[in-house]
């Protein structure tokens, strides 16, 4: 995989900054990672989430319809340790920049329009809410996590939401959005001025808007409930859910990213479309469609969730289980062969993702927060024998701790 050329620095203030130039593209793409997220600590579960709404708020009214006179869209997301505002266009490079740093660093909260954005998240949880799929998953994170930020969901809860005073979301921006806890990255095709320029103008902007500071303290792992067997009311569909929280990532490799994707690459292996468990499922009727698999790391907690339809859940489950014990994982002729498949089949997406520049940047954006590089991973992935994935997983998977699911058909509310 060819790196693309990429200007990185990091200012005195501990603000990084990176631009990423990819030749030959109109498309201009910019962003500000924070190092803080939803299950991080916060006064109330969702603050996080509700300052990502809140900073589009200015004295001069909703910063998203400047950016649309600079013919720039913009948007942010909040996730499980990380918050990222960005923008993209074709023109206006300077004042996009300029514009970018003054939502992210120019907060403007009043009683007044807290007050009115609270029905507005509350309403943006209700709708997630009423899906079967939050239900079940929602259920067995606090199963499992209690009532921490990393089971919540990542908006909080109706309460939580309706707590939210001006004073409250102050001083939590002021302890997270410090300079060493926030990046920001450029990407698109620049010229070696432009480069500079823009260098120039991310330092000035950022010792103006962020005071130096490493802010708050990162958060520990937290302790789970192992064995957590829900069967909940119907929800109108035969819904099912396993968790499986993996307490041994930091042991095993010192790349996050790496321990993520060589576990998902063993899951697909094992319980995928193309697996011969699937095939086995599918011939006895209890799958008729593949499952969703994920795995989330967090500096909460590590864990694999996955999930499926089944009109008997119950046996589904049980079959899961036993194919999700260690002496199970590499079991089968089809592993060692699999790994091969799946890993190349992993790096055409990767390199095809080079070229989707929003992916590409909140990426980037994120490994320069987590001290990651995925040019340096895909290597050691390629160079990776069969043995050495197998003794990484196995290692990964100890310790492991399996909660489930399901809805129960036939039982309503």
């Amino acid at each position: 995989m060819i790196r693309p050329n990429i200007v990185k620095k990091t200012f005195p203030s501990g603000f990084k900054a990176q631009v990423i130039l990819k030749p030959g593209f109109n498309q201009r793409f910019f962003g500000i990672i924070v190092d803080f997220g939803s299950s991080d600590p916060q006064p109330v579960p969702g603050l996080a989430h509700f300052l990502e709404h809140k900073l589009f708020a200015s004295q001069e009214g909703d910063l998203s319809l400047e950016f649309e006179k600079l013919g720039s869209d913009v948007n942010a997301f909040t996730s499980f340790n990380e918050t990222m505002y960005y923008a993209s266009g074709v023109k206006n490079v300077g004042p996009t920049i300029d514009l970018l740093f003054k939502l992210v660093g120019e907060p403007f909260f009043t009683k007044e329009n807290v007050e009115q954005e609270i029905p507005i998240i509350q309403q943006e949880l209700a709708m997630y809410q009423d899906e079967p799929d939050w239900v079940l998953g929602d259920s067995l994170l606090r199963a499992v996590y209690g009532d921490s930020n990393l089971a919540i969901d990542v908006a909080g809860t109706k309460e939580s939401i309706a707590s939210v005073t001006s004073g409250m979301l102050l001083a939590t921006y002021e302890e997270n959005y410090v300079a060493e806890k926030l990046s920001f990255v450029a990407c698109g095709d620049f010229s070696e001025n432009q480069v500079k320029t823009i260098m120039r103008q991310a330092k000035t902007l950022s010792e103006t808007y962020f005071k130096p500071g490493k802010g708050a303290k990162r958060s520990k792992p937290l302790p789970f409930k192992a064995g957590q067997d829900l069967v909940l009311p119907s929800q109108g569909v035969p819904l099912f859910a396993l968790e499986v929280s993996l307490p041994n990532f930091k042991k095993v490799l010192a790349s996050q990213d790496l321990a993520q994707i060589l576990l998902e690459i063993m899951l697909e292996s094992k319980l995928g479309s193309m697996s011969t468990w699937f095939a086995g499922m599918r011939q006895k009727q209890l799958l008729n469609q593949p499952l969703q698999i994920s795995v989330n790391t967090t500096r909460q907690g590590n864990y694999v969730m996955i999930l499926g339809t089944s009109q008997d859940a119950e046996k589904v489950i049980a079959e899961l289980k036993k194919q999700l014990q260690a002496d199970q994982l590499f079991a089968g002729r089809e592993m060692d062969g699999f790994f091969d498949l799946l890993k190349r089949s992993w790096l055409a997406q990767t390199i095809r993702g080079l070229d989707h520049l929003p992916a590409f940047s909140v990426e980037l954006a994120e490994e320069s927060l987590d001290g990651e590089d995925i040019f340096a991973m895909t290597k050691k992935i390629q160079a990776m024998s069969f043995a050495d994935y197998q003794a990484f997983c196995l290692d990964l998977w100890q310790g492991c701790g399996i909660s489930t699911a399901y809805l129960a058909q036939g039982q309503e509310d």
